[in-house]
């Protein structure tokens, strides 16, 4: 299986157990080797994970993820 955005959002936002903004979710990501997962890295990873993770909320039956805060945009799991 293909290790997605969205898997490296869900396993951080796992790891870190806190609310956070996508630009702390990648921080972390990259300290912890997590990004390394993904099969290719653009030059703005942290837009590419905004327009995922606003897809998936916008889209999906089962949403993993809230956005609990609007300005900065903090995410957290939904469950």
């Amino acid at each position: 299986m293909r290790y997605t955005y969205l898997d490296l959002i869900e396993e951080v936002l796992r790891s870190e157990k806190r609310e956070m903004t996508l630009g702390e979710i990648w921080k972390v990501a990259e300290e912890k080797g997590y990004s390394k997962k993904l099969m290719s890295i653009g030059k703005t990873p942290v837009n590419t994970m905004n327009a995922c993770i606003r897809k998936h909320i916008e889209k999906s039956r089962n949403v993993k993820f809230k956005q609990t805060s609007k300005n900065p945009a903090l995410y957290y799991l939904n469950n």
